[in-house]
Protein backbone atom coordinates (compact mmCIF):
# COMPACT_ATOMS: atom_id res chain seq x y z
CA UNK A 1 0.00 0.00 0.00
CA UNK A 2 1.50 3.32 -0.51
CA UNK A 3 1.90 5.72 1.39
CA UNK A 4 -1.09 8.11 -0.06
CA UNK A 5 -3.26 5.33 0.53
CA UNK A 6 -1.90 4.27 3.98
CA UNK A 7 -2.38 7.98 5.31
CA UNK A 8 -5.92 8.12 3.80
CA UNK A 9 -6.82 4.70 5.39
CA UNK A 10 -5.59 6.17 8.97
CA UNK A 11 -7.74 9.08 8.21
CA UNK A 12 -10.91 7.01 7.51
CA UNK A 13 -9.80 4.70 10.68
CA UNK A 14 -9.81 7.65 13.02
CA UNK A 15 -13.10 9.37 12.20
CA UNK A 16 -15.12 5.87 11.93
CA UNK A 17 -14.10 5.29 15.60
CA UNK A 18 -14.76 9.21 16.15
CA UNK A 19 -18.23 8.59 13.96
CA UNK A 20 -19.01 5.17 16.42
CA UNK A 21 -18.59 7.44 19.32
CA UNK A 22 -20.56 10.49 18.18
CA UNK A 23 -23.57 7.05 17.53
CA UNK A 24 -23.31 6.28 21.37
CA UNK A 25 -24.00 9.65 22.71
CA UNK A 26 -26.47 10.22 21.12
CA UNK A 27 -28.45 7.08 21.70
CA UNK A 28 -27.04 7.52 25.51
CA UNK A 29 -28.67 10.90 25.51
CA UNK A 30 -31.88 10.14 24.16
CA UNK A 31 -32.49 7.23 26.35
CA UNK A 32 -31.65 9.60 29.11
CA UNK A 33 -33.89 12.10 28.68
CA UNK A 34 -36.50 9.01 28.00
CA UNK A 35 -35.69 7.89 31.30
CA UNK A 36 -36.44 11.29 33.41
CA UNK A 37 -39.71 11.54 31.90
CA UNK A 38 -40.77 8.68 34.49
CA UNK A 39 -42.72 9.38 37.24
CA UNK A 40 -41.89 6.61 39.58
CA UNK A 41 -38.45 5.99 40.54
CA UNK A 42 -36.79 2.89 42.05
CA UNK A 43 -33.25 2.51 43.01
CA UNK A 44 -32.50 0.45 39.48
CA UNK A 45 -33.42 3.81 37.57
CA UNK A 46 -31.01 5.89 39.47
CA UNK A 47 -28.17 3.22 38.63
CA UNK A 48 -29.17 3.94 35.69
CA UNK A 49 -28.97 7.71 35.69
CA UNK A 50 -25.82 7.62 36.81
CA UNK A 51 -24.02 5.08 33.86
CA UNK A 52 -25.64 7.71 31.91
CA UNK A 53 -24.21 10.81 33.81
CA UNK A 54 -20.80 8.76 33.81
CA UNK A 55 -20.84 7.89 29.85
CA UNK A 56 -22.00 11.76 29.35
CA UNK A 57 -18.91 13.15 30.93
CA UNK A 58 -16.62 10.69 29.51
CA UNK A 59 -17.99 11.48 25.58
CA UNK A 60 -18.70 14.56 25.86
CA UNK A 61 -14.92 15.45 27.79
CA UNK A 62 -13.44 14.06 24.31
CA UNK A 63 -16.06 15.88 22.27
CA UNK A 64 -15.12 19.05 24.39
CA UNK A 65 -11.81 18.31 23.97
CA UNK A 66 -11.45 17.80 20.06
CA UNK A 67 -13.96 20.82 19.57
CA UNK A 68 -10.86 22.95 21.12
CA UNK A 69 -8.26 21.05 19.00
CA UNK A 70 -10.77 21.67 16.02
CA UNK A 71 -11.11 25.85 17.01
CA UNK A 72 -7.18 25.63 17.24
CA UNK A 73 -6.13 23.45 13.74
CA UNK A 74 -8.67 26.50 11.70
CA UNK A 75 -7.79 29.69 13.02
CA UNK A 76 -4.77 29.49 11.18
CA UNK A 77 -6.57 29.38 7.90
CA UNK A 78 -9.32 31.54 8.33
CA UNK A 79 -8.33 35.19 6.88
CA UNK A 80 -9.28 38.14 9.06
CA UNK A 81 -11.51 39.92 7.28
CA UNK A 82 -13.46 36.44 6.92
CA UNK A 83 -16.57 37.72 9.32
CA UNK A 84 -18.53 34.63 8.68
CA UNK A 85 -15.73 32.25 9.74
CA UNK A 86 -14.80 34.29 12.82
CA UNK A 87 -18.37 34.17 13.76
CA UNK A 88 -18.40 30.48 13.49
CA UNK A 89 -15.24 30.47 15.36
CA UNK A 90 -16.26 32.74 17.90
CA UNK A 91 -19.40 30.63 18.33
CA UNK A 92 -18.52 27.72 19.04
CA UNK A 93 -15.60 28.94 21.70
CA UNK A 94 -19.05 30.35 23.28
CA UNK A 95 -21.02 26.58 23.04
CA UNK A 96 -18.22 25.10 24.78
CA UNK A 97 -18.02 27.37 27.51
CA UNK A 98 -21.50 26.71 27.98
CA UNK A 99 -21.18 23.04 27.79
CA UNK A 100 -18.29 22.51 29.89
CA UNK A 101 -20.48 24.64 32.37
CA UNK A 102 -23.52 22.29 32.16
CA UNK A 103 -21.33 19.67 32.32
CA UNK A 104 -19.65 20.62 35.98
CA UNK A 105 -23.45 20.82 37.01
CA UNK A 106 -24.36 18.05 36.28
CA UNK A 107 -21.73 15.85 37.43
CA UNK A 108 -21.90 17.78 40.84
CA UNK A 109 -26.23 17.00 40.63
CA UNK A 110 -25.00 13.37 39.78
CA UNK A 111 -22.84 12.96 43.30
CA UNK A 112 -25.71 14.51 45.54
CA UNK A 113 -27.59 11.94 43.95
CA UNK A 114 -25.53 9.02 44.58
CA UNK A 115 -25.24 10.30 48.56
CA UNK A 116 -28.63 10.66 49.27
CA UNK A 117 -30.47 8.17 46.25
CA UNK A 118 -34.41 9.06 45.74
CA UNK A 119 -34.30 12.13 47.71
CA UNK A 120 -32.51 14.42 45.42
CA UNK A 121 -33.94 12.81 42.35
CA UNK A 122 -36.27 15.91 41.43
CA UNK A 123 -33.51 18.60 41.70
CA UNK A 124 -31.28 15.66 39.67
CA UNK A 125 -33.80 15.84 36.85
CA UNK A 126 -34.13 19.61 36.92
CA UNK A 127 -30.60 20.08 36.69
CA UNK A 128 -30.03 17.03 33.76
CA UNK A 129 -32.91 18.98 31.94
CA UNK A 130 -31.37 21.91 32.10
CA UNK A 131 -28.09 20.66 30.91
CA UNK A 132 -30.07 18.61 27.62
CA UNK A 133 -30.86 21.60 26.87
CA UNK A 134 -27.77 23.32 26.53
CA UNK A 135 -26.49 19.98 24.78
CA UNK A 136 -29.02 20.23 22.48
CA UNK A 137 -28.52 24.07 21.68
CA UNK A 138 -25.01 23.42 20.73
CA UNK A 139 -25.81 20.24 18.55
CA UNK A 140 -28.27 22.25 16.88
CA UNK A 141 -26.01 25.57 16.25
CA UNK A 142 -22.72 24.22 15.43
CA UNK A 143 -23.17 20.91 13.77
CA UNK A 144 -20.59 20.71 10.94
CA UNK A 145 -20.55 24.47 10.56
CA UNK A 146 -17.26 24.21 9.27
CA UNK A 147 -17.08 21.14 7.42
CA UNK A 148 -16.28 22.87 4.61
CA UNK A 149 -12.76 24.72 5.46
CA UNK A 150 -11.87 21.02 7.43
CA UNK A 151 -11.76 19.16 4.58
CA UNK A 152 -10.36 21.86 2.61
CA UNK A 153 -7.48 22.59 4.71
CA UNK A 154 -6.97 19.20 6.85
CA UNK A 155 -3.98 16.94 6.85
CA UNK A 156 -3.87 13.39 7.81
CA UNK A 157 -2.22 14.50 11.27
CA UNK A 158 -4.47 16.74 11.55
CA UNK A 159 -7.26 14.11 11.55
CA UNK A 160 -5.43 11.88 13.48
CA UNK A 161 -5.22 14.63 15.99
CA UNK A 162 -8.54 15.95 15.97
CA UNK A 163 -9.90 12.39 16.68
CA UNK A 164 -7.53 11.68 19.78
CA UNK A 165 -8.19 7.91 19.42
CA UNK A 166 -6.27 5.88 21.56
CA UNK A 167 -6.78 1.91 22.41
CA UNK A 168 -7.27 3.29 25.53
CA UNK A 169 -10.26 5.47 24.64
CA UNK A 170 -11.49 3.00 22.73
CA UNK A 171 -11.96 0.37 25.72
CA UNK A 172 -13.54 2.90 28.31
CA UNK A 173 -15.99 4.29 25.81
CA UNK A 174 -17.03 0.99 24.80
CA UNK A 175 -17.23 0.01 28.75
CA UNK A 176 -18.96 3.11 29.71
CA UNK A 177 -21.75 2.43 27.13
CA UNK A 178 -22.24 -1.51 28.17
CA UNK A 179 -22.73 -0.18 31.79
CA UNK A 180 -25.50 2.34 30.34
CA UNK A 181 -27.19 -1.01 28.58
CA UNK A 182 -26.81 -3.07 31.57
CA UNK A 183 -28.25 -0.62 33.98
CA UNK A 184 -31.32 0.14 31.47
CA UNK A 185 -34.58 -1.39 31.10
CA UNK A 186 -35.34 -2.51 27.94
CA UNK A 187 -37.28 0.58 26.95
CA UNK A 188 -34.18 2.96 27.80
CA UNK A 189 -31.58 0.42 26.31
CA UNK A 190 -29.60 2.96 24.46
CA UNK A 191 -29.42 0.10 21.32
CA UNK A 192 -32.92 0.69 20.52
CA UNK A 193 -32.79 4.25 19.68
CA UNK A 194 -31.48 4.52 15.99
CA UNK A 195 -28.60 6.90 15.60
CA UNK A 196 -29.14 10.33 13.52
CA UNK A 197 -27.86 10.77 10.48
CA UNK A 198 -26.27 14.78 10.18
CA UNK A 199 -29.44 16.03 8.15
CA UNK A 200 -31.63 15.64 10.95
CA UNK A 201 -32.46 17.73 13.96
CA UNK A 202 -30.76 16.60 17.06
CA UNK A 203 -34.21 15.90 18.99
Amino acid sequence: MKQEEKMEQGKKDFQAHVQKERTHLSQVRRAFTKGLEKVDIDPGLISFYVACCDYLDCALNRLIAQDHILHDLLVPHVEKDNKEYIAKLEKLNIGLNAMEEALKKLNAAKEKLIKSGLYEVNDFKKESNAFLDVFLNMLASNRHSTIDLEEKVFTPEDWEKLAGVTEESIRNEERLFQNVRLAALEEYDPERFPPIRHNEKPT
